[in-house]
Parts: structure tokens; sequence; C-alpha cells
């Protein structure tokens, strides 16, 4: 088995003569594993070899796996770092998830160990784990790429064990009487990764088949092959049939047509993302989109995530960032309502709240009789919105989004996070920092353009309206 990953090794190039290999060591039996192969290579090829461990504070028998990879780096004389983290704390501080959090600190840990020095970082991930990705990937959805599993080399990270199961490496471990910690939390379902890993790929392997793991990683392998094909393919494509001028990318009609439909969809990717500089937030549909607007009239246009516009021309599409005054140049402060302007807003008065140099918003009460309110008059524009005046807490303030905003989805009150509004109605990183809000404190009454927080809604037991009505050079829209 060691010729094995030595012959892996060399295969991707992953080590040469002189370098530093910084590996993180966890404990566990893959990571133990990772650090006794790096000691055979070194017998082979003069390397220096420095561990790194994590302590994410979250176990209380934590502190026992980093003495147990502290005397297994004194007993071969590796050269050993513990670093201590609250993974939990900093998930709560960066708004993500705990294991995002945690792999974010281990890969920073790594980093600042290898600094400037010539060499690679070594992580234990194996053929299960690579399986266990391409599943996630494939529930979740995704394109082809995301089906290729866990790539062997990526940048400075190098993974030496992907060309072992996990069975083989208990089993290697076995046979030379090492010893591993064993993580309790692997064993929870907390996370999506366990749940695969625990149900539905060791039924896989239990009830379908022994090789699973092994057929499902050759099929990752083969996959990776395609997509090597494909984005040489979408390179002569892009080449073929886009222009790039100092204004923009065109993207020409009779030519792009002549392409194999697959290729079509990975060029128009392709331009799309040089013309945003990112590839985040850029999906299928947005490529489903510049394919109708293939077949449309000269003329017709529509709006991309990024700012960017594409419009059809009479040989093609050109696609260009023209920045949206709607999401641009509002909110450049926080606008909070003066003692002296919710007193005119009590008495009746109508406010005008410039919010930008093109937009404002109209702010009035509607103070309803005895009757109550009339359903059918609560207005259904977009820009114009009706509140329950007596459910706002505080004076409102007109701002962009902070650290904390929520809103209420249901009847129920029950909470989303703005970011996480945002990312279920897909709206673009880019333009999430402009977008106007009426709030409550952290509480988001109104995403202008969007939805309001089911807690202001009126009810027939509202007495009070606030109307707001957002505007632009003076037209509502």
């Amino acid at each position: 088995m060691v010729d094995r990953v030595q012959q892996y090794v060399r295969e991707h190039h992953m080590i040469e003569e002189g370098d530093c290999i910084v590996a993180g060591v966890s404990g566990g039996a893959d990571s133990v594993c990772l650090l006794l192969m790096l000691l055979e290579i070194c017998r082979v090829i003069p390397i220096e070899i420095r561990v790194v461990h994590i302590n994410h504070l979250i176990r209380e028998d934590a502190a026992e796996d980093a003495d147990y990879v502290r005397r297994l780096c004194l007993a071969d004389k590796v050269h050993f770092t513990l670093v201590e983290e609250d993974v939990e704390a900093a998930a709560r501080a960066r708004r993500i998830s705990t294991e995002e959090a945690g792999r974010e600190i281990r890969y920073a840990a790594f980093e600042r160990e290898l600094g400037t020095k010539k060499g690679r970082i070594a992580v234990a991930h194996n053929k299960n784990d690579s399986c266990e990705t391409f599943l996630f990937h494939l529930f979740r959805g995704t394109s082809i790429r995301g089906l290729t599993g866990i790539q062997p080399v990526r940048g400075r990270i190098i993974r030496p064990l992907l060309c072992l199961t996990r069975d083989e490496i208990e089993g290697f471990l076995q046979e030379r009487n090492v010893s591993y910690c064993i993580d309790s939390t692997n064993l929870e379902d907390n996370y999506s990764r366990n749940i695969i890993r625990h149900h539905i790929l060791d039924t896989a392997v239990n009830r379908i088949s022994p090789a699973a793991v092994c057929h499902i990683s050759d099929a990752c392998e083969r996959l990776n092959e395609a997509c090597g094909l494909i984005a040489d393919l979408t390179r002569e494509g892009f080449e073929t049939c886009v222009t790039v001028t100092s204004t923009g990318f065109h993207i020409d009609r009779e030519r792009f047509l002549a392409l194999h439909r697959t290729v079509q969809g990975y060029v128009v990717m392709e331009t799309l993302a040089q013309a945003a500089g990112s590839r985040k937030d850029l999906e299928s549909v947005h490529v489903r989109q510049i394919r109708e607007l293939m077949d449309r009239q000269c003329g017709k246009a529509l709006w991309l995530p990024y700012q960017l516009r594409a419009r059809r021309d009479y040989t093609g599409v050109c696609i260009y960032r023209e920045p949206d005054r709607m999401t641009q140049e509002v909110v450049l402060s926080e606008i909070a309502l003066s003692e002296e302007e919710t007193a005119a807003l009590l008495a009746g008065r109508e406010l005008v709240i410039l919010v930008g140099s093109h937009q404002k918003i109209r702010a009035k009460l509607i103070f309803l009789e005895n009757n109550g309110i009339d359903f059918e008059n609560i207005p259904q524009k977009k820009y114009t919105k009706w509140f329950d005046y007596d459910k706002i807490e505080r004076s409102i303030v007109i701002r962009t989004r902070r650290p904390g905003d929520y809103l209420t989805v249901n009847d129920a009150d029950q909470r989303k996070t703005l970011k996480a509004y945002f990312i279920d109605h897909k709206i673009p990183q880019a333009e999430r920092g402009r977008i106007c809000l009426v709030t409550d404190g952290n509480h988001v009454i109104w995403i202008v353009g969007e939805r309001i927080s089911n807690h202001y809604k009126v009810s027939e037991a509202t007495r009070t309206i606030l109307s707001l009505a957002f505007e632009e050079d003076a037209q509502r829209i």
C-alpha cells in the first residue's frame, strides 16, 4: 500500500525534493495514516514534515487527541504545532456554519505554518471522502465539474491518500498495530456529509455493491477527464464566437449556433464569468436566459447578476456592465427620522425622505376609522407597501444591511436571517450590500423591491397604517 501511495504522489507531481510538507493531523485514522505515509516518502525523497493539529474546543476530550498527535510526532522527531481556536464562537461571529468555520480555521493555520517556504499542505482525504462529495453535490444540484469529487492537487494543497479507501487505511493501521483517535462528532448525524457517510454510502456498500466506493471514484475520474475535454472545446468555442471589446462581450449568433449544444452552455457561462469577474451566483438559469435572448428580436434585453446587461443586436448578443441605479445609488448612509419628522407624521403630514441622488421614499400615516381596514385597498405594487405602525418599536431607519438583520416569514413570526433570505432568493452577493432596507432595529420591515416582514403586515387589529412608497426621479415605481 505504501508503494501505491508513492506512485500516486509521483503521478500527480505532489512532492519534490526539498519541499516542506505541512500535514494536518487530527489523530483520526486517515490523518495518522497520512503521517506514516509521509514518513515513508521521506525515506525516498528528502523533505521536511511539519504537523499541525487543530483543537476546535468543541469536545471535552479533544485535548487527549492533541496529546496523542504530539506523542506521535515526538517519537519520529517531527515538528508539531498545536492551534486552539473556538470554532463555534468563530462561526457565530462570521455568521457561517460550524463546519465551514472549522474548515477556514484549519486551512488558515496550515497556510501560516507553511508561510513562504517551498512546499505543500497535505490533508488526509480518501476515496470515501471523494464519493461523499460526489453524492453531496449530486443531491444538492451541480454542474459536471461538481461531480468530479475531490481533486488530488489544488493549488498548494495535496491529498496523497485519495487512492485509498477508508477500509484500506484502517486495515493498514491495524497491520502496523498503530492506534488512532475517534472523533465522536463524526459519529453523529448533525452534518449532511455524516448522513451520506453513515446511511447512504454505507448502505450502497453493504446492500448493493462492496465495490461501490471504488466504482464511484472511478466515475469521478472519468468525469474529470470529460471536464478537461469540455474545457478545451469551450476555449475553442469562445475564441470562435465571442469578441471581447473595451465595453463588453459580443456573442456571434451564427457561429454560436454552429457549436454543440453542450459547448454553447459552457461558452455562455465562460462569457458571463469573464464579464462579471466571478462565477459565484451565476447559474444555469442565466445560461438559459441568454439562449432564449438569441431567438428574440433585436433590441430585447435582460438584467443579469453583477449589474450585467444582455442585449440582442443584429448579429447576436452583447453582454456588458450597466449599473442599475435602483440598487447602486440608494442609501449611502443610515437615515433615521428625527423627532420633528416623527411628530409631523403623527400630525398627518407626508414626509419625503431622500435616500439617494435619484431616489426618495414618501411616508405617511393613515388613521383608520372604527370600521377598520378594507383589505381590498392594500397596495399590491412592488414599491408601495403598507405596514402596521403600532408594531414598530423604534423609529424607522432606512439603510443597507448589517450583521444580525432578520425578518419574519410567516404568521407565526418565524424568523429568517436577511442573509438566508438573499441566498434562498438567489440575490447576487455583489448586489446585497446596495439593497435599500427599512428597519426597526435589526428587524427588517421591508426589503425594498422584494418583500415585507410578516410581523408588520396590516391586520384587522391594525389602527394606524404606515404607507411607504419608493420612487425614482419623482416617478412612482
